[in-house]
Order: C-alpha cells, then structure tokens, then sequence
C-alpha cells in the first residue's frame, strides 16, 4: 500500500472537513424542520403539550438537531477514512478483506451481530440516549407541582445524566464483549488451520510405526552386509 504525501493527506482532510459539514448542516437542517413540524402538530392537536413549559418545546426542538450535526459528522468521517483505506489497497488485499469480512458476517449469530451495531453506532446511540433522558425527565417533573422552573430543568439535567452514564457503561461493557466475541473468531479460525495443517501432515508425512519397521529393516540389512563382510 502507497504511503500517502503531505499533500494528499491534507487534500484528504479538506476533502473530509467539506464532506463532514455540508452532510452535518444537511442533517441538521432537516432534523429542524421535521422537529418543528412535529413540535406544531403536538400544540395543535394535543392540550397536554400546549401546557409544556417552553424549555420543554425547546428541548424537543433543539436536542435532536444539535444531535443530528454531530452523529452525522462522526459517521461521515468514520465512512470516509474506510472508504480511503480501502482505495489504497491492492485489488487482491481489498477482496481478501471483502471475503474475509463477509466471512466473518457468516459465522456471527444474532447476537454478534447486535454487539458489532451496537458498536458501529455507539455515538449515536448515547447522543439519542441523552435526549430521551431529558425529554423524559423534563416531561416528568412538569407534573410535579411545588418546584420553580429552574429546579426542574436542574432536576431533569441530573436525571438525564444519570441515564446517559448508565448508557455509557452499558455500550461499554458491550463493547468488551465484542472483542471476546472476535477472540473467539479469532480461536476458532487459528483453531481450523492448526487442524488442517495437521491433517495435511498425516497425509503427506509415513506413519510411525511404518518409519520405525523401515529403520529396522534398514539396520538388519546393514547387519548382515557387515556379517557377510566379515
């Protein structure tokens, strides 16, 4: 694989910088609007959301734009730099990978698969995370009565914290049992080949006790040249 220069690795990374912000402002753009006809069709229709606070209306508006930018930036520039890798490859490495991986994707079960999405979107899943923990929390202590706006709002942030912290230790320990899954991959293919390396010897290597008569043989016929000899 070409070691790239200096001048396309920063023509890779203007390319990249382009890419990510007309994509995330995209995204943005059209999370916005969906967010605020949706925000509209609620005070319309429904009297309960009319009696949200506008922190609440607002949260619902911004958390899942500002959420969109981001989520869509990480997830072009993790596309874009595999896609770059993969170009710099040899056609035969890149189809070794290809069938390596479409391998792989074979033999997971279920539950593999679910650990390998998990990972592959682990950001997007604690960013949609967060928001649901606020919208929820915000959504909560508005029914309860006694407490300023600002003790909810501080009271929601708290709640919404937590949930993302328990988010995060559960895609983390999700993540740790991705990379035993893949040991396991990893055992089972070292596993295979040590097999078929050892049946090929079998095949192609005499038997013990076959060598062993051959020896013995060889010597007795050694013996008697040197009796005769003699």
């Amino acid at each position: 694989m070409p070691t790239p220069t200096l001048a396309q690795r920063q023509a890779d990374h203007d390319a990249l910088q382009k890419i990510m912000v007309s994509d995330s402002l995209l995204a943005m753009g059209s999370t916005a609007i969906a967010a605020t006809a949706l925000s509209f069709l609620a005070f319309r229709y429904s009297p309960w959301y009319r009696g949200t606070p506008i922190s609440a209306k607002t949260a619902f508006i911004l958390g899942p734009t500002i959420g969109a930018f981001y989520i869509r930036g990480e997830h072009v520039s993790t596309e874009f730099r595999r896609s770059k890798y993969m170009a710099q490859l040899d056609p035969h490495e890149r189809e070794a990978i290809l069938n390596q991986r479409a391998r792989l994707d074979a033999r997971r079960s279920f539950a593999d698969r679910s650990i390998h999405f998990v990972n592959e979107h682990r950001w997007a899943i604690l960013g949609y995370t967060w928001l649901v923990g606020i919208t929820g929390s915000l959504l909560y202590l508005y029914k309860k009565k006694g407490m300023t706006t600002t003790q909810k709002a501080v009271q929601a942030r708290m709640y919404a914290q937590a949930i993302t912290l328990v988010g995060i230790l559960s895609t983390a320990g999700v993540a740790s049992l991705g990379g035993q899954a893949e040991d396991k991959h990893v055992q089972h293919n070292s596993a295979a080949l040590e097999a078929a390396l050892a049946q090929d010897t079998r095949v192609n290597t005499p038997a013990a006790p076959a060598a062993a008569a051959a020896a013995a043989a060889a010597a007795a016929v050694t013996t008697a040249q040197k009796a005769q000899t003699d």
